[in-house]
């Protein structure tokens, strides 16, 4: 059995995956902003210490040289968390102080003008400040070149303090809404708890409407869909105990029959009377079996049972031709003349075959049944207009008052036949599953009975 997964999981893995990824984008810009704002920070800083560096260079003997004592030096390029170096070169690129191997900006600048570039300076990452500068009294105009360099520790510190401060809210917010979005799908689907209970605590008969009570919105449909379900499966179990109960009603007749006409058959000692007992017992078993038939294809089409589904496209002419067919030898025997009428093109429906033979079988019996010797039976079918299928007789016929009243099951006519009242139930049944109707007529001539079943005028039923 798969494992099953918790709404309100779910529900927070859908929002917060999308806020999490949106916080990890967040921060990737945060970072390269963060170092960017420490850059310009200490940045400023080190243009200010080369400037106070490039204020005490002088011109001496015709020379630069740095007039700060060494103790104030060390104090302008002390850091407590970075190394810090600088460097002086002189109007003729010779060095006055500082560390040698300090690079060069790629390019000179104007006087005053700054420049930053990053180097390795003894295996270690620093930020450097480059400063043209004119000394006070050369009339050479040759600036001299004033550099200052720092580790960048304290640059990698205010950058991820700077991070921590963007990033951090956001992710307990994050953090704060997700707890917020559990609590509040708890509560929403907190309904549906006792519309659990209820449903639990029922009885399997008990089929009635469940009540939407304080259920969300987005559950209505559910709740709908199962009422609906309760609804179908009502009627389905209403038919299934309709037809137990027509079942031992329908039966116990035929079968006390049969058991007296077994007693009659023991007690016969003349070969005469047994034949006669055996033959009306043989009537007697068939007629019980077509009635059990009968009532096992009319519980097939209960109101309550699912639509059909295996509907295929068929040719009308081509199965009522082979219906009527079959019915030829047993039409011979009662001197019926069964005949058959076709459309001069085919008629196309879509529709069960077992069912629709089911329904012609019914309409055909019932036809000859009732049908005198020397009658007729004529199985047509027609696209004039309407795709219909008509099985007309010429016998009593069925009166118009109880015209409404033949497609009730077990309802039995005035007439004299004995029939078990199912025959047309089941035609009824078998049409509505078709989306056909079913019409009652007198033929033409006046005398018979004829039955049309109209067929959707479309190709899909």
């Amino acid at each position: 059995m798969p494992k099953r997964v918790s709404l309100r999981r779910k529900l927070l893995a859908w929002l917060l995956v999308p806020l999490l990824l949106l916080w990890s984008v967040g921060a990737v810009f945060a970072y390269f902003m963060a170092n960017s704002f420490a850059n310009i920070a200490y940045d400023r800083s080190l243009l200010d210490s080369a400037r106070s560096l490039a204020e005490q260079v002088k011109l001496v003997n015709n020379a630069a040289a740095i007039e700060l004592p060494h103790p104030a030096l060390a104090m302008l390029l002390s850091e407590e968390n970075d190394e810090v170096f600088f460097k002086i070169v002189g109007r003729k690129g010779e060095l006055v102080a500082g560390e040698a191997s300090l690079p060069l900006p790629a390019a000179a600048a104007k006087p005053g003008i700054p420049l930053f570039h990053d180097a390795v300076l003894r295996g270690k990452a620093v930020r450097i400040a480059s400063l043209y500068a004119n000394l006070p009294g050369d009339a050479t105009g040759r600036p001299v070149l004033v550099q200052i360099a720092e580790t960048l520790n304290r640059r990698h510190l205010l950058a991820g303090e700077i991070l921590a401060g963007m990033i951090m809210p956001q992710l307990i917010l994050i953090l704060l809404a997700a707890l917020i979005i559990w609590l509040g799908v708890g509560r929403g689907l907190a309904p549906l708890g006792p519309l659990r209970k209820e449903i639990a605590s029922r009885s399997h008969r008990d089929l009635r409407p469940v009540e939407e009570m304080d259920a969300p919105q987005e559950v209505g449909p559910i709740i709908h869909a199962i009422n609906e379900l309760m609804q179908r499966l009502s009627l389905a179990l209403d038919a299934q105990q309709r037809f137990i109960a027509d079942a031992a009603h329908q039966l116990r007749t035929p079968l006390a029959g049969l058991k007296t006409q077994i007693g009659l058959a023991l007690d016969q000692q003349d070969p005469e009377q047994l034949q006669l007992t055996l033959r009306q017992l043989n009537t007697s078993s068939e007629r019980t079996i077509r009635l059990v038939n009968q009532m096992l294809a009319l519980a097939r089409m209960e109101p309550g049972a699912s639509k059909i589904d295996s509907l295929k496209t068929l040719d009308l002419n081509l199965l009522v031709r082979d219906t009527a067919r079959e019915w030829a030898p047993r039409a011979f025997r009662k001197d019926i003349d069964l005949g058959f009428e076709a459309d001069d093109a085919a008629v196309i429906v879509q529709g069960d075959k077992l069912s629709l033979k089911m329904l012609l079988d019914n309409l055909i019996d019932n036809a000859i049944r009732y049908s005198p010797p020397g009658g007729r039976v004529t199985v047509r079918v027609s696209s004039n207009g309407e795709k219909s299928l008509e099985v007309e007789d010429n016998g009593p016929g069925i009166p118009a008052a109880e015209r409404a009243q033949v497609f009730e099951r077990f309802y039995r006519g005035s007439h004299g036949e004995e029939g078990s009242g199912l025959g047309l139930a089941i035609v009824s049944e078998i049409a509505h599953l078709h989306d056909a109707h079913v019409l009652l007529e007198s033929p033409a001539s006046g005398t018979g009975t004829l039955v049309k079943v109209l067929f959707p005028s479309g190709e899909n039923l």
